[in-house]
């Protein structure tokens, strides 16, 4: 630490939980590759860029530094734009494939600690447009948060002077990035209001499971009341209807806590340790009123036909690897936003999300089998304080010493394959620096022994599933495309289209 006094703030305990899981195998990097049908203004852009990123989130000028055992933002006085965005030549031929294999070096490469946390790389020669690879550490921001900066970077198109809307993917499209239900947000918000008042308490309790066996110290009990009392009704004409409520809650929530106490799964082709080289595959974009129709004629949601189609291609893939090596469900690490998309930014970004770990059905006869499990499974979710439980481990770990809190995400890391992430992004089409992007992707980073990422990005009508991988244990995530590809027309048969 130097002793130049530089400005400075400490580093929140969900943010810096970021900072001690990066590692060489998988950088704690939240990664995001848009294109464009006509040429980027390099010159235009750094201005976009110096106005609504650097100008609105002082976090893009900070670095990370520890003195004793806290952490600190601290100002990078030799914050330089240039630094962290670049301009260069895409390489010839210029196509997709070259593309995704620039992506999957950067997933890989961790960044330089002694600036802040992020690059933008501007790519020219992508076709007949540009391509922009945006790389920044999880510690900065959540996905949800970062897909707000990333797109409050777009102009409207064609003069419409409407907000581009960030929100839910269409019809009955409710979807993972938000909140499963009211009684787990309340307990939630709950939780985060008392975590200052907790913090001191926790650092004298004896951790033993997260939520269910804590030995409580001072002050502890009246907190954690006053937590439950926030969950409970306000009426007492609706507590006959809240106590038959918590009873399919209970049942629920069970199933999720069985679900993080059991084993790590192995044996699937993707089990192994991962190391530094990555790789990035997307397909081409589905229209959203495709899925609409497929939610409408199954009774189910977007979301349901997103996750099954997501996992009709892992089914192919584990089909293909070989006998012997299926499993009846994949589970997955989900993250869950919060807060409302169309809420203002608060100016240091930071986390805000809890996650899930959720269970899908991965051996089934047909499409339609497939989706009714997803939708049951998402139901259930809905219905449980599950969240409630991953977002307690998440806080306990971000404020437990090291010898606790990286064991303790390392095991809830070791239950999923990866991170499935779905990401509603604008309805309608914008520009960045004069040019119109045509379409977008973005991961989540992985962690421990994960090997896989998969975003469900929409934008403009339509959605692209891009999958990220490590390339020592699934060297081709361009076989997850294919089969998700073929996954749409089976979905599609469902219906009068």
């Amino acid at each position: 630490m130097t002793g130049d006094h530089r400005p400075r703030r400490p580093i929140s305990a969900q943010d810096r939980l970021w900072l001690k899981l990066d590692e060489p195998a998988n950088p704690m990097l939240i990664t995001a590759v848009l294109w464009t049908a006509s040429e980027v203004d390099p010159e235009r852009l750094k201005r976009v860029v110096a106005d609504r990123l650097i100008g609105r989130y002082p976090v893009f000028t900070r670095r990370p530094v520890r003195e004793g055992g806290t952490w600190y933002w601290e100002d990078d006085l030799e914050f330089s734009l240039d630094r962290h965005l670049t301009v260069s030549e895409l390489p010839a031929p210029g196509t997709r494939e070259v593309l995704q294999d620039l992506v999957a070096a950067r997933r890989g490469r961790l960044l330089d600690p002694e600036h802040p946390l992020w690059t933008m790389e501007l790519y020219r020669g992508y076709g007949s447009g540009s391509a922009v690879v945006l790389c920044s550490h999880h510690a900065m921001a959540d996905g949800i948060r970062l897909v707000q900066v990333l797109f409050g970077l777009f102009d409207p198109v064609d003069g419409d002077e409407r907000p581009a809307r960030i929100g839910g993917v269409g019809p009955r499209g409710t979807d993972f990035s938000r909140a499963p239900s009211r009684a787990a947000a309340k307990v939630v918000k709950a939780l985060n209001g008392f975590g200052e008042r907790l913090e001191g308490p926790i650092a004298r309790v004896t951790l033993g499971w997260p939520l269910l066996g804590l030995t409580a110290a001072a002050g502890l009990t009246g907190a954690v009341a006053e937590v439950v009392t926030a969950a409970l009704p306000s009426r007492p004409a609706t507590v006959v209807r809240w106590l038959m409520a918590q009873g399919f809650t209970a049942r629920n929530t069970v199933g999720g806590v069985l679900g993080l106490l059991a084993p790590a799964a192995s044996g699937a082709p993707w089990s192994g340790d991962p190391r530094p080289e990555k790789a990035a595959a997307w397909g081409d974009a589905v229209p959203l009123d495709l899925l609409a129709d497929v939610g409408r004629a199954t009774g189910t949601s977007v979301n349901d036909v997103c996750v099954a189609l997501v996992m009709a291609a892992f089914e192919r893939y584990t089909r293909e690897a070989g006998p012997g090596r299926g499993e009846a469900e994949l589970n997955w690490l989900i993250p869950v936003s919060r807060s409302d998309f169309d809420a203002s930014l608060p100016p240091e970004l930071g986390n805000d999300f809890a996650l899930i770990l959720a269970g899908f059905p991965l051996l089934q006869k047909n499409f339609r089998e497939r989706l009714d499990g997803v939708h049951r499974r998402v139901s259930g979710i809905r219905e449980s304080l599950e969240p409630v439980l991953t977002f307690g481990v998440q806080w306990l770990a971000g404020r437990a010493p090291e010898v606790v809190s990286e064991p303790l995400t390392r095991f809830i890391a070791a239950k999923a394959v990866g991170v499935l992430t779905n990401v509603p992004g604008p309805r309608r089409p914008g520009e960045l620096a004069g040019a119109r992007v045509e379409g977008v992707v973005g991961w989540a980073p992985c962690s421990g022994k994960q090997a896989v990422t998969v975003c469900v990005f929409s934008y403009a009508g339509f959605v692209r599933f891009g999958f990220g991988t490590d390339r020592s244990l699934v060297p081709d995530p361009g076989l997850l495309v294919a089969a998700l590809e073929d996954a749409v027309t089976d979905a599609a048969a469902l219906t009068n289209r």
